[in-house]
């Protein structure tokens, strides 16, 4: 349920928005892609680190799709997934020098996290299935046709790509945040603290509840790797 209160003429001051746990995956997730990319290309001498970074990945989305229905005000998709009107506005304001007010995601902001995620969810799901034929085959691999494989596989290496682009134009749009809007939009995802009203950020972090989702994902990753055949090595 939104705020109530934020109409609520309070002077801004420094304001938990983002919650500790939304801030570790944000972090997390960003060092798990970096080590998935460097060991894809490192080659077959780091083809295990390449697999459990890709399960890191699962995992962290995995939480973070349970923490946008159960988390923090910021952190639920219902209040920051917005509609096509909001999106144009959010759009037409990008170019402009003015700050955004309001605290959390913005519109654009919000349906670009959703494509991150949703771009993360698919190249660590379709590595699972895929095969090089040559030196490596995904876990998961032998319970698939070999069409559905190569399809999978086309898909991994296409989805990369995207994913390169959703990713550089997220660190540009910090870029010109930072530049054109004199905005930082870098520091309140490491310290969870932004200047805004008390009554539009949120009480705490809620750790037990985060706790809680957190042992629920490791416990299905854990079923997903010890239920995984062994993974062929051509070599």
């Amino acid at each position: 349920m939104r705020n109530t209160v934020r109409n609520s003429p309070v002077p801004d001051q420094q304001t938990l928005v983002w919650d500790l746990p939304l801030r570790l995956f944000h972090w997390a997730l960003a060092l798990a892609f970096v080590i998935s990319w460097v060991t894809a290309e490192a080659g077959i001498e780091w083809a295990d680190a390449h697999l459990y970074s890709g399960y890191s990945v699962l995992g962290l989305v995995a939480f973070r799709l349970i923490w946008g229905f159960v988390g923090t005000y910021h952190a639920r998709f219902r209040n920051f997934i917005r509609g096509p009107r909001a999106l144009i506005k959010s759009l037409t304001a990008l170019p402009k020098k003015t700050a955004p007010t309001a605290p959390g995601h913005s519109a654009v902001g919000g349906w670009a996290s959703i494509l991150l995620i949703l771009l993360m969810l698919g190249q660590a799901t379709s590595g699972l299935f895929i095969t090089d034929d040559i030196l490596f085959s995904g876990p998961y691999n032998s319970i698939v046709s070999s069409a559905l494989a190569d399809t999978l596989g086309s898909f991994h290496h296409l989805n990369f790509n995207f994913l390169i682009a959703a990713v550089s134009m997220h660190l540009c749009i910090m870029l010109w945040y930072a530049l054109r809007k004199s905005h930082n939009l870098v520091t309140p995802m490491v310290t969870g603290y932004t200047r805004c009203a008390p009554n539009e950020g949120v009480p705490s972090s809620e750790i037990i509840r985060a706790l809680i989702c957190a042992s629920v994902v490791a416990g299905l990753l854990g079923l997903l790797i010890g239920l995984a055949p062994e993974p062929e090595y051509f070599f």
